[in-house]
């Protein structure tokens, strides 16, 4: 047998009382009726214990319906309200149910049959909402726990890989013994793939601590023209391997200063810089930085709009589908390429861009390579 429903009808009229309680007997409603003739009695009801549904009339003694479902909702009471109303009250019906009430109904039409089917269909919307929620909340553990065991993990295999990757060049330098050319050909596969395992481990890392809130950067003035040309050095000689042409045009006029962290600005032009080499194979790479007014509009107004740093990579790789560009920068997502990666890179990217209160966007044609362009306030 069902547990009976813990019922609250509120109402001030007596006799209205009585026929919303005779309809639920009628009806079969196995239940525990509990009655207040006001908004008080009815809220310290609400606070005493916990009801399956509120019948409400819309016309209290001391507050209007529209008033108590506003103020049940406001303290987080999720407990369907049925609102009943009188000849001539049905046109607030739709701001009663913006406000939160679970339905509405006139007094004309109380009867079993109708108070049976609303409650029903009160108690049913309430249950597949509650159920709603409760997954919603079981998917959010589950992401923090899925968001702390990738942090752990990464944390675990930085450590190893830090050390396997010192061991290994301790050996190229003939630190235990002198090596064979074979051994250090060898050896130097090993180095590359060690540091390309490392350095996904580091980019899941540090996507964790941008979405945990746990990323703190330190802003200083930083000459983006200068730090470019040292991640463009850094990169030559991967660029050179290929046989691709790695430049750089400084188009600042002795400007390009940005308040910004100097670590994550040149984690972000290395991903940018480096997936473009990773996807060109054959042609170029370029470097372009230009200095653009952030508001054409205030500028022709007074002449004194703030500017951008406008950075600019450019390859000429096979470009990005369009489908991919829409979604180039959304967390685990990649192109279709082959050379494709974790899809982590280019999404710390924008999140490193938005720490900084820029913009990053992507222009490309299949065949024609891509354009991915970076917008930073420029310092004053």
């Amino acid at each position: 047998m069902d547990a009976p429903l813990s019922l609250l009808v509120v109402d001030d009229d007596e006799i209205d009382r009585m026929a919303v309680r005779r309809s639920l007997r009628n009806a079969g409603i196995n239940m525990i009726l509990t009655e207040a003739g006001d908004y008080a009695a009815a809220i310290a009801a609400l606070q005493e214990r916990t009801y399956d549904c509120v019948f409400l009339d819309y016309r209290l003694p001391d507050r209007d319906g529209l008033a108590v479902v506003q103020d049940v909702r406001g303290r987080g009471d999720k407990t369907p309200l049925i609102v009943l109303t009188g000849q001539g009250d049905e046109e607030i019906a739709v701001e009663l149910m913006k406000a939160g009430a679970s339905d509405y109904l006139p007094k004309s039409k109380v009867s079993p049959e109708v108070l049976a089917r609303i409650l029903r269909n009160a108690l049913r919307i309430h249950q597949a909402e509650q159920e709603a929620e409760l997954a919603k909340r079981q998917r959010e553990q589950l992401a923090r726990q899925r968001e702390d065991f990738v942090s752990r993990l990464t944390h675990d295999l930085r450590t190893p890989l830090v050390a396997a990757d010192r061991m290994l060049k301790l050996f190229q330098q003939d630190a235990f013994g002198s090596i064979t050319p074979e051994m250090n050909d060898a050896i130097a596969i090993m180095i590359r793939s060690n540091q390309n395992l490392l350095q996904m481990v580091n980019t899941l890392l540090e996507v964790y601590r941008h979405d945990a809130g746990e990323k703190t950067m330190l802003f200083d003035p930083c000459h983006l023209p200068e730090i470019l040309r040292e991640v463009c050095q850094e990169l030559m000689p991967w660029a050179q391997d290929k046989q691709l042409a790695l430049e750089m045009v400084d188009g600042t006029e002795g400007g390009g200063v940005v308040m910004g962290d100097r670590l994550e600005l040149r984690r972000l032009f290395i991903n940018l810089l480096g997936n473009a080499i990773k996807f060109t194979d054959r042609g170029s790479v370029t470097v372009r930085l230009s200095r653009v007014v952030a508001d054409a509009e205030a500028s022709a107004a007074n002449g004194n709009a703030p500017r951008q740093v406008l950075v600019e990579v450019q390859d000429t790789g096979p470009g990005i589908p369009p489908d991919d560009q829409s979604i180039l920068f959304e967390r685990y997502r990649q192109g279709n390429h082959k050379r494709a990666g974790s899809g982590l890179g280019l999404y710390l990217s924008r999140r490193i861009v938005e720490a900084h209160g820029g913009a990053i966007a992507v222009h490309s044609t299949l065949g024609q390579g891509s354009v991915f362009s970076v917008w930073l306030l420029e310092k004053r």
